[in-house]
């Protein structure tokens, strides 16, 4: 039923696909029932206890509409949004481009939602103390000053998420990632630090960063992360880039890329960062993935987590329960007992 489902979805064009797949799970969530994971798969991340290090990331419940739903897919980690203040519209259709032959995908949405008073309403519906769930959060984009976006944004939703990520990097909305410079950052992030130490209780902070930077930019990333006690990376969003080799003629249509082509360069960045850290600041590792094999590599380049979105449209729900099967046969194969006595294995060798 599902694979005659998915592929009746993927006729559609993939705004649409993506419209009826979240009322389909909105419906489907009453009757799914929750799945049991190996106990190898738990583990945490900068102290959040995860049941399995499989996310969902960022752009699939841009407005916390199936959380439930996901859960019981078997997600570990649950990221919503990105949200903003005030509900926009996001970039002129058409704005979604499906890559078949490469695995991937371009978008150029431009942060469309509903807005964060919607989105809160939708976050606290969620069946709480099964899966991490966060949230991510984002300026509009006809703000006149993007770091108090973040700052009103941060403090809405601060009590009720699990942890808050910043998105810097989404390259769909002009001016964003100037943010990730070195004066914008280190003044938004010592703001967010001295929100966050006001809360009596203290919640994660991550930054999502792209994987199209320099050297350079990275170590300053990284030293203001330590400056004002960010709690973790993501990385990392979609690519302004093109690799190579793409067979798809939409390739040259603006925006972020994600999906199989990205997996190297973000495996670069994340293996660059986890080096240069040393296990001293949590990184969640994103892009690209589309099997276990995927993730495993991740994790050993020092991912505690991981995020996946692009593979969901092409290979549905089961991908999740695949992975995590696969991944238990890894760890097994390789003698590791739990998911994070594999993290930066491939570093520390």
């Amino acid at each position: 039923m599902e694979k005659y489902l998915l592929n009746l979805i993927k006729s559609f064009q993939p705004e649409t696909s993506h419209f009826l797949t979240i009322q389909i799970l909105k419906y489907l969530a009453f009757g799914m029932n929750q799945r049991n994971d190996h106990p190898s798969l738990t583990c945490s991340i900068a102290g959040l206890k995860l049941r399995n290090p499989i996310g969902l990331a960022a752009g699939f419940d841009k407005n916390a509409e199936v959380i439930n739903a996901m859960q019981k897919l078997g997600f570990g980690l649950i990221e919503c949004g990105t949200t903003t203040i005030k509900p926009q519209y996001g970039n002129p259709k058409p704005r979604v481009f499906r890559l078949l032959e490469d695995r991937a995908l371009i978008n150029r949405l431009g942060f469309n939602n509903k807005g964060i008073d919607s989105f809160s309403v939708n976050f606290n519906k969620r069946k709480k103390n099964i899966s991490i769930v966060g949230a991510n959060i984002g300026p509009n984009r006809d703000s006149s000053n993007f770091i108090n976006d973040y700052l009103i944004l941060f403090e809405k939703i601060y009590s009720d998420a699990d942890y808050i990520t910043i998105n810097l990097s989404s390259p769909n909305t002009e001016g964003l990632r100037d943010i990730q410079k070195i004066e914008s950052l280190d003044t938004l992030t010592k703001e967010l630090k001295m929100i966050k130490d006001s809360k009596s209780i203290q919640k994660n902070i991550f930054l999502k960063i792209d994987p199209d930077s320099s050297e350079k930019d990275y170590d300053d990333i990284i030293n203001i992360v330590y400056k004002n006690n960010i709690d973790g990376l993501i990385v990392s969003n979609t690519s302004t880039e093109r690799p190579s080799g793409l067979a798809n003629r939409l390739f040259r249509e603006k925006g972020g890329l994600s999906g199989v082509p990205i997996r190297d360069k973000s495996n670069e960045v994340l293996k660059l960062i986890s080096t240069k850290t040393k296990g001293e600041i949590s990184l969640i590792g994103v892009g690209g993935i589309s099997n276990a094999a995927d993730v495993y590599k991740k994790i050993k380049l020092g991912a505690s987590a991981v995020q996946l979105y692009t593979a969901l449209t092409y290979e549905g729900s089961r991908l999740i329960e695949n992975i995590k099967k696969d991944l238990v046969d890894y760890l097994e194969k390789d003698n590791f007992e739990n998911i994070e006595q594999a993290v930066r294995s491939e570093i520390n060798n």
